[in-house]
């Protein structure tokens, strides 16, 4: 018998990891890579540092209030994930585990992929049929930024 863990509200967490995503800032540098981020007062200061973020005291308050909601969903994705290692009749339904651009929107490539989320994302993709990765890879297309150390492996 085949439990599946479901996350609640995934569908608002993609709606707000989409729109934070939307409100950073890509800067193409010399190199070729690109440092993504939200818009800063010292570009040359933390990308992560909320006083280093250029943005009003109600738009500071709404990413402070939308982060702690994603922080509960990377928990559970987490624990669950390592629950599903142990317990293999769980299965995550491979809509509610979102790529991490979606849940570290404003975190910078270099940030990103040193999450144990990334690990465990990466992870999941790799245990995908080629029909379920190309169904995911349309849903969650990869931003260039992240490019630079995650591309969806070839889908046939």
């Amino acid at each position: 018998m085949k439990r599946y863990i479901t996350f609640k509200d995934y569908e608002s967490i993609c709606k707000i990891g989409k729109l934070w995503l939307e409100r950073c800032n890509d800067v193409y540098l010399e190199d070729g890579s690109i440092y993504h981020h939200l818009p800063l007062i010292d570009p040359m200061g933390d990308p992560l540092e909320i006083k280093n973020f250029s943005m009003d005291n109600k738009f500071r308050k709404e990413f402070l209030k939308d982060m702690k909601i994603i922080e509960k969903y990377i928990k559970q994705v987490e624990a669950a994930d390592k629950k599903a290692i142990v317990i293999n009749y769980e299965l995550m339904d491979l809509r509610q585990i979102l790529p991490p651009w979606i849940v570290y929107p404003h975190y910078p490539v270099n940030n990103v992929y040193l999450t144990e989320y990334f690990t465990l994302f990466r992870d999941f993709t790799a245990r995908m049929t080629p029909m379920e990765l190309s169904v995911y890879k349309n849903l969650y297309p990869t931003p260039a930024y992240i490019e630079q150390v995650f591309k969806y492996k070839e889908t046939e």
